[in-house]
């Protein structure tokens, strides 16, 4: 499971799925050297209890224009198969083709203007006439929605950019803007009052949503937010934004989605994503990845009805003993950093990825051969610490 690549370095709430393109080089190499057979969505679920086996999966979620600018070249480069889940919303609705570069492109390019976008579908139909890419769906709006009473935050100054920030807020209100967010966030930033309070919230296919009955508290928090110049310079401003709302919290209740209404969104999200990627692209969508993982059992149900056939496996069920579990495709991490014992030890090296892949396929006797690498880099690691605090 992969997202993003070359957008690692750039301003977005989202960078830590972004992978270097070195770095996907290097495992695209590692897994071309090795003989995988690459699969698409179809074949992965035919094959998705083998074990012990030469064959590889890839996936790329969320339809990032770095797959077009990046990652398509590397594909055709080592000639693996991948399948790109795209959420409708993000599609660049724009009848474009943009500038692709090499996978030796230089890792300081500006994303900006390179590759921070979605992708459009004259982009996706090239790729998928490769036969290296098939595009699938990733719902509709892979966002969040409010699910209860209590406020956790309010919109800031940076809420639209830094790292896991509520962009999502924007996007709710805004929809429209959800394709150009990538590189106009900070521009449309100031479209939400800052002050504005951020109830608890969930992924948006598994959310029972809350609409608060805050309209006079919301005003009040803008207000006293606007009044008192360089309030976000302030350590404290959470706090004392939450003792303000507090004291001027408004009696009357929110309302529920329940949970007809519930099911009835849910079936408007994965019909209308199937709609409007088939139009795109002229061919039958019959996968679906669910956002973040996060869905209720009657989803599915919901999404078999609405002619999907494959599905990708949420990781907090992979234990779960059920055949509708059963029928899906299990997904591992990307593996983006080493890590031992909870300390991050750096970039993976082609042979621990190598040794990950292995383990993950069954190959359980490599995980001593794995263990003790990241064991010994650990070590090393350790000891430069030690050397460099008494140098």
């Amino acid at each position: 499971m992969f997202h993003s690549i070359g957008l690692e370095n750039y301003q977005w709430r989202s960078k830590y799925i972004s992978e270097p393109i070195s770095l996907m080089n290097d495992k695209l190499s590692q897994i071309h050297k090795e003989g995988y057979k690459s699969l698409f969505m179809h074949e992965a679920h035919e094959s998705r209890f083998n074990k012990k086996d030469n064959l590889i999966h890839l996936n790329y979620d969320d339809g990032y224009l770095d797959n077009w600018v990046h990652l398509f070249a590397l594909l055709k480069k080592y000639n693996l198969k991948a399948t790109i889940f795209m959420t409708s919303d993000f599609i660049d609705p724009r009848e474009i083709r943009r500038s692709q570069n090499s996978s030796e492109y230089h890792k300081t390019h500006c994303a900006k203007d390179c590759c921070a976008g979605f992708l459009s579908f004259p982009e996706m139909r090239e790729m998928e006439a490769s036969g290296l890419v098939e595009i699938q769906s990733h719902a509709k709006t892979h966002t969040w929605y409010f699910k209860g009473p209590k406020i956790v935050d309010f919109w800031h100054p940076g809420a639209a950019t830094k790292v896991g920030g509520p962009i999502w807020m924007l996007w709710n209100r805004f929809p429209e803007l959800k394709p150009y967010y990538l590189t106009r966030a900070e521009k449309w930033e100031k479209k939400i009052p800052y002050g504005t309070p951020i109830y608890e919230h969930g992924k948006s296919l598994e959310t029972h949503q809350y609409f608060p009955n805050d309209e006079a508290l919301s005003i009040k928090l803008i207000e006293e937010v606007a009044l008192k110049e360089g309030f976000f310079e302030q350590d404290n401003w959470r706090e004392k934004l939450l003792e303000f709302a507090t004291a001027n919290a408004d009696t009357s209740k929110g309302k529920y989605e329940d949970k007809e209404e519930y099911l009835i969104r849910v079936k408007e999200e994965l019909q209308v994503s199937k709609q409007v990627i088939e139009e795109g692209l002229g061919h039958q969508i019959d996968g679906i990845c669910w956002p973040g993982g996060g869905i209720e059992k009657e989803v599915i149900v919901i999404a078999k009805e609405l002619g999907y056939t494959y599905f990708t496996l949420p990781s907090k069920w992979k234990k779960a003993p059920s055949k509708l579990f059963s029928e899906m495709i299990p997904r591992i991490g990307p593996m983006s950093q080493l890590a031992f014992h909870g300390k991050i030890l750096g970039t993976p090296s082609e042979r621990d990825f190598s040794n990950y892949l292995k383990i993950s396929n069954g190959y359980k006797l490599y995980s001593v051969n794995f263990f003790f690498l990241r064991a010994l880099k650990f070590i090393k690691h350790e000891l430069s610490l030690i050397l460099n605090k008494n140098l």
